[in-house]
């Protein structure tokens, strides 16, 4: 008796293909492993500890937070803060963390135990952002008053200024070499400061509405910024060309973040949604559903292992299911 050999239809191959290569790429794809929900107040920012064991948060009352990373019992509570906390960055030796705040303050606090080490505060108005230089020894920041300042650690004093912006700076970052600093401001521009000689190299308008976030890739060779147009956009570091143009959510894009390994991005949006996108592709790989309200951030961990995302009430740790190898991954 003959028997048929029946081929697969070519569309059905290059369906099985990308299903194989997606399972390779995901192992066993984004999965939720602890959440903390929050009743008394509301969750406005936060960040993965270096070593993966807490996630730091900040809250619309000031409160600093350090929840144990998988089991979401309280390692310290502290405050320093009046009002909403906008972010919380740490340093490369991995012994502090800096928050900037609604209450034109920024502190520094020790990690291991949420000791408060050292307060900056601004006369203009409220600090959006707030990043420690690649030495330890300054710390920048943005905010409403349009202005970046650079601080020195240990005295306090102001070090250097930066005017350009014509709106509030939401969000900034130091290059590895810390020598220059990448802008982004609700006046729709991305701006390039040399840091040494307190200059401005470029400026763009990148966005159609304000840009609300800013990631520096660990390779340094590019940065993605996400805005109120509902945007994400891929920028070459050196050059400002538009390398891509992200587009999925359907709200104003609240942060961004880049793996370890230079290869996904992270974004979350007023949407209620995260997603992952290729920075090969430019495609969306995975839309992440489970917030109820806007997903105030959104984080990997330093090894890329893990992602942390929150909303005003809630909290929640995600294993990845990305595959990453790599030792250039930067701190957060």
């Amino acid at each position: 008796m003959n028997h048929k050999i029946l081929k697969p239809h070519k569309s059905l191959l290059i369906f099985l293909i990308f299903q194989i290569t997606a399972f390779s790429i995901f192992g066993q794809g984004i999965r939720e492993i602890n959440s903390i929900h929050i009743e008394d107040k509301h969750v406005t920012a936060l960040n993965i500890s270096p070593d993966n064991s807490k996630i730091i948060c900040g809250f619309n009352n000031g409160e600093i937070i350090a929840y144990d990373a998988f089991n979401g019992n309280i390692i310290y509570q502290t405050k320093r803060h009046i009002g909403d906390i906008n972010s919380i960055s740490f340093d490369k030796k991995e012994k502090y963390f800096i928050t900037a705040g609604q209450d034109k303050t920024v502190v520094v606090w020790e990690l291991n135990t949420g000791k408060q080490l050292k307060a900056y505060t601004d006369n203009g108005d409220e600090i959006w952002t707030a990043e420690f230089t690649p030495n330890g020894l300054n710390v920048v920041t943005g905010g409403t008053e349009l202005a970046i300042n650079v601080w020195e650690l240990v005295s306090g004093k102001r070090y250097r200024t930066f005017w350009g912006h014509k709106d509030r700076v939401y969000d900034l970052k130091v290059t590895n070499d810390g020598n220059y600093i990448i802008s982004v401001s609700n006046d729709r521009t991305i701006r390039k400061w040399d840091i040494s000689k307190q200059i401005m190299l470029k400026s763009v308008e990148g966005h159609s509405n304000g840009i609300t976030t800013v990631a520096i890739s660990p390779n340094q060779s590019f940065f993605v910024t996400g805005a109120k147009d509902n945007t994400i956009k891929i920028w070459d570091i050196e050059t400002f060309d538009n390398l891509a143009t992200l587009r999925g959510h359907m709200w104003h894009i609240k942060k961004v973040d880049i793996s370890p390994d230079s290869k996904y991005i992270l974004s979350s949006s007023w949407d209620n949604t995260f997603k992952l996108w290729s920075i090969e592709t430019g495609k969306e790989l995975k839309t992440v559903e489970s917030h109820q309200s806007p997903v105030v951030s959104i984080v990997f961990s330093k090894d890329g292992k893990y992602i942390a995302s929150c909303d005003e009430s809630n909290i929640k740790l995600w294993e990845s299911g990305l595959q990453i190898s790599t030792n250039t991954s930067e701190n957060k």
